[in-house]
């Protein structure tokens, strides 16, 4: 067939895939000056049936339902066009594989990623919730996963839309394996359809095969009336019993004795603790390094002779510092943070290659700097106590107008201990609890109080944010 130059405003630069109903294209932007996914549908297919029940439906009713959200673990539509022949929305373009392939080549990856990928997936879930919004396909192949390990839900062609009347919806709209019982029997849906399906997710990573398998008519069975074996007792899986209740109430039958939400379902998942764990740095598999291409999930083999251990140091690092960092990090990415944090350590040498390396890991500009205040407050923390890189001085100095002296030297401070909790309260409200360690810590190195409130507003950058703490920390307490 012969393909469009453009489409709107947008040059199609390649192909990324073809179907019946139409093909998705790579295209520029060149007013953001970014690439763009185009998916297309042949115009004599769109119709005015606006049920969601017709294949052709669903393409308005994707650019409708993730129109309304915006969130960095949804691939983001940016418009819907028509021209003479072809409808499309452009959408964000993804540059990684979709989760089908990644499982292809391991189907049971590590705990740390599983714990990574269902946290980012139920966010995504939790946003289009409360937008309203229930995707009601989550499977592998509609998730995509970046080169630096961000998930990306897509594909929203079928999803339900709350607030729109949708009379002529069938319930049993969805993928076999993955669809709740209440979709099979036609009963009434609604969003903790997405909790079974993400349920059954988690179980396939943890276990490496569907809950549910078989023919089709086999797995409707098996969805209605079975209950999977518990992840812990399935063979050769080698999973902790901490999931077994998890799964169990994800996948329950009535949607009622499921969690009542992702979020529910989330923060359960996020009380699995991995610090008591065996090292697992050398197991990380689905986040890439800058500029190197996402390695296909699955153990990759530390060199030879090179043997696995638990709590192994890093070599040139201070341990102290690198658990801060780790603590600093896990905020934003769980259990996944202790991997992140000393994989970065073994490539990079210094504080800033660290601290960049980290950040590329995190998918919005607000959550980057809302850890690198806490990185900062980290990094204080263990500067002013004398903490360092191993093998580097310990001794350190105020930053140029500050005075002072070495950080293992003490000195005559006039700060007050009213004045040092005011100032605890105060970064508290920036920084989490870190703060009063900061703040104790930088109180040994200040000679006055004025000079304590400097250095600590510089934990936070440069500008308004700045100002706003100067400004808290001057006000009287």
């Amino acid at each position: 067939m012969t393909h469009p130059e453009r489409l709107g405003k947008y040059p199609i630069t390649g192909v990324l895939g073809k179907g019946a109903m139409g093909v998705v294209y790579k295209a520029f932007d060149p007013v953001i000056n970014r690439p763009v996914a185009i998916k297309t549908i042949h115009k004599a297919l769109i119709g005015q049936d606006l049920s969601g029940s017709s294949t052709t439906a669903r393409f308005k009713n994707e650019a409708r339902a993730v129109g309304r959200m915006a969130h960095p673990n949804i691939v983001a539509i940016y418009e819907y066009g028509e021209d003479d022949n072809t409808a499309y929305i452009a959408m964000e373009y993804v540059e990684g594989r979709t989760l089908s392939q990644i499982l292809g080549g391991t189907p049971r990856p590590p705990e740390c990623d599983i714990l990574m990928l269902m946290d980012q997936l139920l966010a995504a879930l939790d946003c289009a919730h409360k937008h309203g919004v229930w995707h009601r396909d989550i499977k592998p192949a509609n998730l995509l996963v970046t080169n630096a390990g961000q998930l990306k839900v897509t594909d929203f062609g079928i999803a339900r839309i709350e607030s729109v009347v949708l009379t002529q919806i069938t319930s049993t709209i969805g993928t076999p394996g993955y669809m709740a019982p209440e979709q099979y029997i036609g009963e009434g849906v609604d969003h903790r359809i997405d909790v079974f399906a993400a349920g059954a997710l988690l179980y396939g990573m943890l276990v490496g095969h569907p809950p549910f398998q078989g023919s089709a008519e086999s797995v409707m069975y098996k969805v209605v009336n079975d209950h999977p074996v518990p992840p812990s007792k399935v063979p050769d899986a080698g999973r902790p019993e901490f999931y077994d209740a998890i799964v169990a109430r994800a996948l329950a039958k009535k949607p009622e004795q499921r969690y009542a939400s992702v979020a529910e379902f989330r923060a359960a998942l996020a009380k699995r603790d991995l610090s008591a764990e065996p090292d697992t740095s050398e197991t990380t598999v689905i986040i890439g390094h800058h500029n190197t291409p996402a390695p296909a999930v699955g153990v990759l083999e530390p060199p030879s002779g090179v043997p696995r251990s638990g709590g192994t140091p890093v070599p040139g690092w201070d341990a102290a510092t690198l658990h801060q960092v780790e603590l600093a990090l896990a905020s934003f990415v769980g259990p996944m943070a202790k991997v992140m944090v000393r994989q970065a350590a073994r490539v990079h040498a210094d504080i800033a290659g660290l601290k960049a390396s980290l950040c590329e890991h995190l998918p919005s500009d607000q959550e980057r700097q809302r850890f690198l205040v806490k990185f900062s407050a980290t990094t204080l923390a263990n500067h002013v106590s004398g903490g360092s890189r191993a093998g580097s001085s310990t001794s350190h100095t105020l930053p140029s107008g500050h005075g002072g002296s070495s950080a293992g030297q003490a000195v005559g401070s006039s700060v007050s201990p009213e004045i040092v909790a005011h100032a605890s309260k105060v970064l508290t409200s920036h920084i989490g609890p870190i703060a009063s360690i900061v703040v104790k810590k930088a109180a040994v190195k200040a000679r006055t109080q004025e000079q304590l409130f400097v250095l600590l507003a510089e934990q936070v950058g440069e500008g308004a944010e700045r100002d706003k703490l100067l400004a808290a920390l001057r006000k009287k307490p």
